[in-house]
Order: structure tokens, then C-alpha cells, then sequence
């Protein structure tokens, strides 16, 4: 699969570390997120925006693999990093 571009939707920088609040559109299985914003994620949550449930997903620095049997869904994430 593909890299999957980002929405920003909010980053606020605290005294120590950053959250992002991030959108992307038509994530499959084995795709990447890649967050620019951040070079290494803390944690991380994804919902599917029309399931309303968790998706699965593993991380490495700041990328995003999107696990799991996932086509052409909608998410929307929190990520906390540096």
C-alpha cells in the first residue's frame, strides 16, 4: 500500500510534549501515516470515522502502519510525541 497524507487539525505544543489532533482519508491495511509534525510518538489512539471504533495500527518514530483488515476508511487520531 501507500503513504497516506495527514490533516492537521490541531498541534499544541506543551512544556514538554506535543499532541497532535490529525485526520486521513482512504486508509487500507499496510498503509502509512506519517506525521511530520512529530519525530518520535509517545501514543497514539485512530478511530474509524464512520464505525466509530479503534483502529489498529503499529508505530515506529513518527510512521503509522495501519494492521488489520481495513479498506477505504475514514480516520481520525490523537498523537502525543516530541
Amino acid at each position: 500500500m501507500g503513504d497516506i497524507v495527514e490533516k492537521v487539525l490541531e498541534l499544541r505544543h506543551a512544556p514538554v510534549k506535543k499532541y497532535l489532533f490529525f485526520t486521513a482519508e482512504d486508509v487500507s491495511a499496510d498503509d502509512t501515516i506519517t506525521l511530520s509534525d512529530l519525530t518520535t510518538i509517545n501514543i497514539a489512539y485512530l478511530i474509524d470515522r464512520s464505525a466509530a471504533t479503534a483502529v489498529t495500527f503499529t508505530n515506529a518514530t513518527n510512521i503509522i502502519t495501519i494492521t488489520g483488515s481495513y479498506s477505504d476508511v475514514d480516520v481520525v487520531g490523537i498523537a502525543v510525541g516530541v
